[in-house]
């Protein structure tokens, strides 16, 4: 699936949204749990949405960033949001609260679809249309300094990267034999190892909990795997209710905001518990397909 000017979605071109809202999607509380707020980004739409924080009046969605052809966004630990733009090939770091930019890195190698951080304040920006092959994932400082590239054989359809409690570096990937698997690169460091144990039909962006649980959508599958360390067992999982690919965890790590791209929704699950508790809805559609959300504060790392 690519926009006019040939940027390309996570989501591939067989995929068709949902237009009407399914029966059993519940409404929202009137305020949000635990958060500040959370942005909500849509591969179809030109700006990145604030949804505030204990909000019992249930108003609207503010336009926050401006954004183009994006897929997964991320909010720092001090509450900078990082938003890819697929069509100019930049991220951008920007303040807290909707705030002004702050920093912009310019892709040298392709289109920025997602990006992550680790305790070492290092950026991790993943490309999914690489200009000189595979795709990849760049590495900087949080100054903006190109330190290293990550790449594997394995590359073929990149969909997200994370970082878990020690620094080490996994990315979520469809092979060209379509196998949805998960790679890992010790400390951010070349080379990386697959993950024996993790097999997906259509492999979501990679989360942590505080126990380094990896938590993943199949949305192949339909499904939300939690694999333990050293992921080489079967996983606990419990049903996905829409096609989501990215599902963070908030900081108190007791909810999973996923945002739905097939109904246009940002659905809300207990965690660790996979219960479906509620969706978001306002402002957001499934024509747009929606993607990235980012949680503030974010899960610790």
């Amino acid at each position: 699936m690519r926009s006019e000017t040939g940027a390309k979605a996570v989501y591939p071109a067989w995929f068709r949204p949902n237009l009407l809202r399914p029966s059993w999607m519940k409404a929202a509380p009137a305020h949000s749990v635990g958060l500040s707020g959370f942005a909500v980004a849509e591969f179809g739409a030109s700006s990145v949405f604030w949804f505030k924080g204990h909000d019992r009046k249930g108003r609207p969605p503010v336009v926050c960033e401006p954004a183009d052809s994006t897929n997964g966004i991320r909010i720092d630990r001090d509450g900078n949001l990082w938003v890819p733009d697929g069509r100019a090939d930049t991220t951008t770091e920007y303040g807290p609260n909707c705030g002004a930019a702050k920093l912009t890195i310019t892709d040298p190698t392709g289109e920025p679809a997602d990006v992550a951080f680790d305790r070492k304040h290092h950026v991790y920006i993943l490309n999914i249309n690489d200009t000189s092959g595979p795709p990849t994932v760049n590495v900087y400082t949080s100054a903006g300094k190109h330190l290293s590239t990550l790449s594997d054989p394995l590359f073929a359809v990149l969909f997200g990267v994370e970082a878990d409690n020690k620094g080490d570096v996994f990315v979520s990937n469809l092979t060209s034999s379509n196998d949805g698997i998960v790679v890992e690169f010790p400390h951010g460091k070349m080379p990386g190892t697959q993950l024996s144990g993790v097999n997906l039909g259509l492999p979501g962006v990679p989360a942590f909990d505080s126990k380094d649980n990896l938590v993943i959508t199949d949305w192949d599958r339909s499904t939300i795997d939690v694999f333990a360390p050293p992921y080489t067992n079967a996983p606990t999982t419990f049903p996905l209710m829409g096609a989501s690919i990215w599902c963070p965890l908030d900081r108190p790590q007791r909810h999973l905001y996923c945002g739905d791209g097939e109904n246009g929704s940002v659905d809300v699950y207990a965690y660790p518990a996979g219960t479906y508790l509620y969706s978001v809805t306002a402002s957001l559609s499934a024509s747009a397909l929606v993607a990235g959300v980012a949680p503030d504060p974010p899960a610790p790392y």
